[in-house]
């Protein structure tokens, strides 16, 4: 129960994630510019100011890091959610990464919410992961299970709440009394018969 109970925050967090991811890329992220305005090719060239085409744009890597989210869910690999986090995060590092390297640089001011929001999507897919990751019960073979210490031995008589057990069959106190009183009548009576 526990470890479904995280698999389904776990997933929950990690689609929670794309879709943030996603959304990121039709806000501002710098001067201006929507996500979906950034060329993909900017993150391994150098940045320009060209606008893109809404596939050639930062949606491609976000909508593969969501079919990634997606793909683990249905067959249930954690490691895809990782996986797409750190799609989302890398992206955001190399367009951060571009930018800075350009004439104007890259100033905190013009910074979008895109930006942010992207990067939050990326890490609610990693924590995702990892609060999905099962515990592995230590299991106990079943030699040792069934292997009883000498110290915890039963004995031949053990005594139980006030009655001993001799020879595997109980023996009360009521009924040792009653053979104690039956042998002294039948000595009171042969000492009578001495008599």
């Amino acid at each position: 129960m526990l470890r479904l109970t995280r698999w389904m925050i776990g997933a929950l967090l990690a689609v929670c994630g794309a879709i943030i991811a996603v959304w990121s890329v039709f806000l501002n992220w710098y001067g201006n510019r929507d996500g979906s305005d950034i060329r993909i090719w900017d993150l391994f060239n150098q940045a320009t100011t060209v606008n893109s085409d809404t596939a050639t744009s930062l949606l491609l890597p976000m909508a593969i890091a969501a079919v990634l989210v997606l793909a683990g869910v249905v067959v249930g690999w954690r490691w895809l959610w990782a996986l797409a986090g750190l799609v989302v995060i890398t992206t955001v590092y190399l367009w951060g990464l571009r930018q800075a390297q350009t004439v104007p640089g890259l100033h905190a001011t013009l910074v979008g919410a895109g930006v942010p929001l992207a990067f939050s999507g990326g890490a609610l897919m990693l924590v995702g992961s990892a609060i999905a990751a099962s515990r592995r019960r230590k299991r106990v073979p079943a030699a040792e299970a069934e292997h009883v210490s000498p110290e915890w031995a039963p004995n031949e008589s053990t005594q139980v709440g006030g009655e001993t057990m001799s020879g595997g069959e109980p023996r009360t106190g009521a009924t040792m009394g009653g053979s104690q009183m039956g042998e002294t009548q039948g000595g009171q009576r042969r000492h009578r018969l001495h008599l």
